[in-house]
């Protein structure tokens, strides 16, 4: 749909380097000298390109997540750096129901039965009247906030902010502050991580918060990786005090195949695989063509990534 003739008719000159999907970064063929808009995968470039393009003004990614150029040169620049927070806060939505619904249902044990041919009653639980925590509660937990509350689920935000609401339409039952994470954790029956990338938020969820989930609760990550101390959530669901988990995000992807989540019975490992729809190029390209446009007509970006927060 989106042919280099569509970035022409607004662009002078347009390049593409192929770079595929877990292969190093490939050599540019062309003098960069000149350019000054790029458009990269923002979760693994770490922007040496730089170095051949120094008239780089905007760098858009192609992920949310944007951590891996946000070096120091980079944060202290005035390089503008957007992302494509919103195209995929629905695709992560609906796959984070989707996990819920198969830890209450079971879903792993009854595909393991299935594989082995064995008949047996599943223990599933209610997920009408149980409570999630939602804790990144942005633009993604807002949109899994209003599919809970169609699951007759009662809703707790967590955020940096409160005090911020949605003024057309909340479906939070309480917001609650981020020095408030220890009472979300103990309240919910489904805890659901969808925390951007920063230092704070890295082994986020430790032996000592996980402690605190209420025992026999759940956990879904779509957020990032490095939240999870992959140890400490190991022990907490081969102890039982976790009853499973639901795993879209690493810290090392692809997932080591000789790491424990594959093995455990109470966890599911999809990869990476949250944001993704039938939809998703079409509505990362209409976000990038509305910018590209906006630049060249020298007014202010969407998504602009604030470089200190690292979000």
């Amino acid at each position: 749909m989106y042919r280099k003739n569509t970035f022409k008719e607004i662009c002078s000159e347009v390049i593409i380097e192929p770079w595929e999907f877990g292969e190093p970064e490939p050599e540019s063929t062309v003098d960069l000298s000149e350019f000054n808009v790029l458009y990269t995968m923002g979760l693994h470039d770490n922007l040496n390109i730089l170095k051949k393009a120094s008239k780089i003004k905007w760098i858009h990614s192609d992920s949310a997540g944007v951590e891996a150029m946000l070096n120091e040169d980079i944060q202290n620049s005035d390089v503008t750096i957007t992302n494509v927070k919103g195209c995929t806060s629905v695709p992560i939505a609906e796959h984070t129901i989707a996990m819920l619904s198969s830890l209450a249902r079971g879903v792993p044990t009854i595909i393991r039965n299935q594989i082995n041919k064995n008949w047996m009653e599943i223990p599933v639980i209610y997920i009408e009247k149980s409570t999630v925590g939602i804790i990144g509660y942005v633009h993604i937990g807002f949109e899994i906030a209003k599919r809970c509350k169609a699951l007759g689920m009662r809703v707790i935000g967590c955020r940096r902010n409160p005090d911020k609401k949605n003024k057309e339409y909340e479906p939070a039952d309480l917001i609650m502050g981020m020095d408030q994470v220890d009472e979300v954790l103990s309240q919910s029956d489904f805890i659901v991580l969808a925390l951007p990338f920063t230092k704070e938020t890295s082994n986020f969820l430790n032996k000592e918060r996980l402690n605190k989930m209420k025992k026999g609760s759940y956990l879904v990550n779509v957020g990032r990786g490095n939240t999870i101390v992959d140890g400490d959530l190991i022990e907490c669901l081969s102890n039982g005090h976790i009853a499973g988990a639901a795993l879209d995000v690493f810290e090392v992807e692809p997932l080591p195949k000789d790491h424990p989540f594959w093995q455990l019975e109470n966890v599911i490992v999809s990869p990476h695989n949250a944001y993704n729809s039938s939809k998703h190029l079409d509505r990362v390209m209409e976000l990038f063509l509305q910018n590209l446009k906006l630049f060249s007509d020298g007014k202010p970006l969407m998504n602009v990534v604030e470089k200190k927060l690292g979000y």
